[in-house]
């Protein structure tokens, strides 16, 4: 079984910079070209995290909260984020994106999942689910939000899910 984790593990690290490069790579060409890797990522974590504030993009993005302010600055400048006054304290702001924010993170979005289709459709139907499948077993295990108590921030797959995988 160790052996399997590491191999599992080696694999991801070898695969995921390769699909992350390709997923940067399309973004930039299909958003507005100026716009940098931090600053489409901000527009993502916003869409998924509307009302965030700064200290949260910042932590997410890996930034201090003053290039984080800066970059907020400058989307908001451009009209992709709007800031408005925290109602429950008036010191703190919350970001979300607006209607040309959203369109721009959209059509960017859609380049990616296009491009990934386009690689993905080599596959054959066994081979593609089998690729979906993985894919739902990574995203609960690296969201955390979704996790038992006790499992380390991990949410166990389901027995016969996983017995259905090896089959």
């Amino acid at each position: 079984m160790a052996e399997d984790l590491n191999a599992c593990a080696r694999e991801l690290l070898e695969v995921m910079p390769l699909v992350m490069q390709e997923l940067r790579q399309t973004m930039r060409s299909h958003s507005a070209p100026d716009l940098r890797v931090p600053e489409l990522r901000s527009l993502a974590f916003l869409r998924h995290s509307p009302g965030a504030n700064l200290t949260d993009l910042a932590e997410y993005i890996g930034v201090s909260l003053p290039s984080m302010s800066k970059l907020v600055d400058a989307l908001t400048y451009r009209g992709l984020v709007e800031r408005k006054p925290d109602p429950s304290d008036r010191r703190r702001v919350r970001l979300s994106l607006t209607e040309e924010g959203t369109s721009v993170l959209s059509k960017a979005r859609e380049a990616v999942k296009a491009k990934f289709a386009t690689r993905l459709a080599r596959l054959n139907a066994a081979d593609l689910a089998l690729v979906t499948t993985g894919m739902g077993f990574l995203r609960e295990l690296f969201t955390t939000a979704s996790a038992a108590p006790g499992t380390g921030g991990i949410k166990q797959p389901e027995p016969e899910t996983a017995e259905a995988i090896q089959a």
